[in-house]
C-alpha cells in the first residue's frame, strides 16, 4: 500500500544542507533525524511505501557530512534491515528503509529549525489465520457405472489442494515519477507602505513606567501631550456630527455612547510612540498646528492636515483609475460630458379621409445638447477598514486627469497605486508569411549512408550528417544538423512550386487586433428576384460582389513579464473554383476557400509558430469535342479530347512574434540602418 505527501515550496528557495544524521530506536520502529545548522526554507518532502520499503525524497536538500556524501546502517532497529540516505540528484536526497518482513510506513513529525525527524514504524499483519473447517461424514453412494469415454486422456490437471491461495499479482504499479507542475514564470512585485502616518511630538522623552486600567482616553492623551510640554484639544464622538462614522463607536454597539477607556503597560517607551499607539488603538484622527494637538473621530476640514495633487494619467483611463482607487476605499466624483438630443413633435389633428391627402408631413423639431453630469461612487466595507477611507478623487475626462484630496499619507499611497497602474501596453512586432504550395509539383529525393573505421562512426540521413568518436553512440558526437522544414520551403519557392503570398511585418498592441487583406471583387449574377401577382419580374436586386484573396487576423491577447505572447490568427484564403450556369443562362462564379482558426496559442518572444494543414485537392476534367460526331458510340473518341486536370495545393502559415523594447534604454527607431535598395528610395524623396 503506498502513501504520497507533498508540501508546496518556492523554486527560488536555497538548497538545505544537512549536516548530521541521528537514529533513535522507538518501541515499533525509530526515529531518523535530519540536522542542518540553517533552514530558512523547509524542503519539499514525498513519501512513499510498497510493501517492506518506506522511500522519503527530500527536495532542494543536499548532503553535507562530515563522513561523505552518503549515509548507510544495517539493523539500526529491530525489524528494519537497513537505511541508506544518499544524494539521488543535486538537489534531492533520497532515504531507503528496508524491513527484514514486515510492511512499513512513515510519517513527518517534524519539518524546521533545528532539523527534519521521521518516525519510521512496522505496521503488524491484520489478517488472521482462518479456523480450518471440520469435515463432514457423506452418506455412502451406490457405484454409478462410467459412461463411454468420449476423448481418452484428455491434457487437464488439477490442482493437489484446491483450497490453498493462489498468488495474486501485485496490485500496486511500480513507483511512478512525480507529478511536475507547469512552469512558473516571474512575477513583477511592488509594495507600497499604507501604514498610518504618525503624529510627530519632536521630542526625546521616554516614560519610565505608566500603568493605566480602563483610563478614559481623552485623559490619556492630555496626560501625554503635557508632559511632552504641549497642548490637546478634544473633540468628543458624542458632539460629533459624524460620530457614528467612527471606527470604534458605531451606532450599532449599544457601548456607543460610552466613554472611550484605554489600559496601558509602558516601560521605557518614547512619549511620541505612546501617544501615536493610543490614537490607533481607540481609532481617532489627530493633527499637529503648533504647540496643539487636534483630536477627534472625525476632524472636521479645518483642523486635519489636507493636501490636494492632481495628476494625468497617460495610459490608463479615468474612470478604470477611479474605479481602482474606489475599491481601496477612496470616495470618487467623475465629470462626464453626454449628448442629449431632444425630439419634439407638433401634434396633428385628427381629420376624414377626405381630408387626409391634404395633410403635411408632421413637423418634428430636433436638439442635440452636451450635458455635464457628476457622478459619485463609494463602497462599504463590511469586515475591513481599507487604507484610503477619507480620500477624495475626482477625474475629468476630457483632459484625462484626476484630482486627489486627503491627508498626505493616503495621497503618497494613491499616487504609487496610480503610477503602477499607469502602464503601457506592450507592442509586438509580428512577421506573418503565408505560403501557398504546389504538391503536385513536389518531387522528394533523399539519400542515406553510414560507414565505422574503429570508434568513429559516420551517419549520413537526408542531408545531416552525424559523426560519432566513442566506443559507444554516447560523448563526443559532432554534426552539422539542418533545418530541414525551412530549406524544403526555401527550394520550393526557388523552384515556382510554392509562392508567397504575403509577408507582412504588423505592428500590433496588447488587445489589439490586425488584419491584413488582399483581396479582388468578384462580380456576381446572383441575386433576388420580386414577381408581381400575374407572374411578370418586377425587380431584380443583384447581390454585392464577394471578395477573392486572403485575409489574415492577428490578436494579440497579452505579452507578459517573462517574454511570452499569447495570440490567434485566422488565416482564410478564397479563389475563384470555376463557373455555373443560372437556369436563365448567365454565369456564377463559383469560390472555394479555405480557413483556419488557430485558437489561443503561447509563444516565447522570437519563436515561430507554423500553421500547417489547409490542403485542397482539385479534379477537373474538360471535353471538347464536335457536334453530333462526338456523340457517336466508340467512333466519337475520334471527334473529342478529354482533359484531366488533378491538383493539390496547401497552405502554410509562418508567425513569428518579437515584443518591442520600449524602455529607456531602447534604441528603436533611432539607429535604424536602411539597405541599399530602401536608402536609394528616402534619397529620390528628398528634395
Amino acid at each position: 500500500m503506498g502513501s504520497i505527501l507533498g508540501l508546496a515550496q518556492p523554486v527560488w528557495a536555497a538548497p538545505v544542507k544537512i549536516q548530521a544524521i541521528s537514529i533513535q530506536p522507538t518501541s515499533d520502529g525509530f526515529e531518523l533525524v535530519l540536522s542542518a545548522a540553517q533552514m530558512p526554507q523547509p524542503p519539499q518532502v514525498l513519501m512513499a511505501t510498497r510493501q517492506n520499503v518506506w522511500t522519503a525524497d527530500l527536495v532542494n536538500a543536499t548532503l553535507d557530512l562530515a563522513d561523505g556524501d552518503s549515509f548507510e546502517q544495517n539493523n539500526p532497529a529491530p525489524g528494519i534491515a537497513s537505511i541508506v540516505v544518499t544524494q539521488f540528484e543535486p538537489d534531492n536526497v533520497r532515504i531507503v528503509v528496508t524491513s527484514k518482513s514486515q510492511t512499513l510506513s512513515g510519517e513527518l513529525t517534524r519539518r524546521g529549525q533545528p532539523g527534519i525527524t521521521f518516525n519510521v514504524y512496522a505496521i503488524p499483519d491484520q489478517a488472521a489465520a482462518s479456523p480450518s473447517a471440520t469435515p463432514s461424514t457423506s452418506p455412502a453412494v451406490s457405484p454409478v457405472p462410467n459412461p463411454a469415454v468420449l476423448v481418452p486422456d484428455p491434457a487437464v490437471s488439477f490442482s493437489p489442494n484446491p483450497g490453498a491461495a493462489r498468488s495474486v499479482p501485485n496490485a500496486f504499479p511500480d513507483t511512478l515519477p512525480r507529478a511536475i507542475p507547469p512552469p512558473v514564470g516571474d512575477i513583477a512585485v511592488a509594495t507600497t507602505d499604507a501604514s498610518a502616518g504618525l503624529v510627530n511630538l519632536e521630542t526625546a522623552e521616554v516614560v519610565p513606567r505608566l500603568v493605566l486600567r480602563n483610563a478614559p482616553v481623552k485623559d490619556v492623551l492630555a496626560l501625554l501631550a503635557r508632559a511632552a510640554d504641549l497642548n490637546l484639544a478634544f473633540s468628543d464622538p458624542e458632539s460629533e456630527p459624524n460620530a457614528a462614522t467612527n471606527a470604534v463607536t458605531n451606532a450599532a454597539d449599544p457601548l456607543a455612547n460610552r466613554e472611550i477607556t484605554v489600559s496601558l503597560d509602558i516601560e521605557n517607551e518614547s512619549i511620541q510612540n505612546v501617544f501615536n499607539s493610543v490614537l490607533q488603538l481607540v481609532g481617532l484622527e489627530a493633527n499637529r498646528r503648533g504647540r496643539t494637538i487636534f483630536v477627534g473621530s472625525r476632524l472636521p476640514t479645518a483642523a486635519r492636515n489636507l493636501a490636494v495633487r492632481s495628476l494625468r494619467v497617460n495610459q490608463v483611463q479615468v474612470g478604470v483609475a477611479l474605479n481602482f482607487l474606489v475599491a481601496m476605499g477612496a470616495e470618487s466624483a467623475v465629470s462626464r460630458e453626454r449628448l442629449v438630443t431632444s425630439v419634439n413633435a407638433v401634434a396633428v389633428q385628427s381629420l376624414s379621409e377626405e381630408d387626409t391627402a391634404a395633410i403635411p408631413a408632421a413637423v418634428t423639431q430636433t436638439q442635440t445638447t452636451t450635458e455635464q453630469r457628476l457622478e459619485t461612487q463609494r463602497v462599504d466595507y463590511q469586515d475591513s477598514a481599507p487604507p484610503l477611507r477619507g480620500l477624495l478623487v475626482f477625474g475629468d475626462e476630457r483632459t484625462n486627469m484626476i484630482t486627489l484630496a486627503g491627508s498626505p499619507e493616503q495621497i503618497r499611497i494613491a499616487t504609487a497605486q496610480l503610477v503602477q497602474l499607469d502602464l503601457r501596453r506592450r507592442q509586438v512586432a509580428v512577421n506573418v508569411r503565408v505560403i501557398d504550395i504546389n504538391l503536385s509539383a513536389i518531387e522528394d529525393f533523399s539519400s542515406s549512408f553510414s560507414f565505422g573505421i574503429n570508434d568513429i562512426f559516420t551517419q549520413s540521413n537526408q542531408g545531416a550528417l552525424t559523426v560519432n568518436i566513442n566506443d559507444f553512440n554516447g560523448e563526443g558526437s559532432e554534426g552539422n544538423s539542418r533545418n530541414a522544414f525551412a530549406a524544403e520551403l526555401n527550394a520550393q519557392i526557388q523552384e515556382g512550386n510554392a509562392q508567397v503570398l504575403t509577408d507582412p511585418t504588423l505592428l500590433v498592441q496588447e488587445g489589439q487586433t490586425a488584419t491584413v487583406a488582399i483581396t479582388e471583387e468578384v462580380s456576381t449574377t446572383t441575386g433576388t428576384t420580386t414577381f408581381s401577382d400575374t407572374g411578370e419580374v418586377v425587380s431584380f436586386d443583384q447581390d454585392d460582389p464577394r471578395a477573392a484573396g486572403l485575409t489574415l487576423a492577428v490578436a494579440i491577447d497579452r505579452i507578459d513579464d517573462n517574454g511570452f505572447v499569447s495570440l490567434s490568427v485566422a488565416p482564410t484564403i478564397t479563389a475563384p473554383a470555376g463557373q455555373q450556369e443560372n437556369p436563365d443562362g448567365s454565369l456564377t462564379t463559383l469560390l472555394s476557400s479555405r480557413s483556419l482558426q488557430s485558437g489561443q496559442v503561447r509563444l516565447r518572444d522570437g519563436q515561430t509558430l507554423i500553421l500547417s494543414g489547409i490542403i485542397q485537392d482539385s479534379d477537373r476534367s474538360t471535353v471538347t469535342k464536335v457536334p453530333i460526331l462526338g456523340d457517336i458510340p466508340i467512333l466519337g473518341a475520334l471527334f473529342r479530347s478529354t482533359s484531366q486536370n488533378n491538383q493539390r495545393r496547401e497552405v502554410i502559415v509562418l508567425l513569428t512574434p518579437e515584443i518591442l523594447d520600449e524602455s529607456g534604454d531602447a534604441a528603436f527607431g533611432y539607429r535604424y540602418t536602411s539597405d541599399r535598395d530602401v536608402q536609394e528610395l528616402l534619397n529620390r524623396q528628398r528634395p
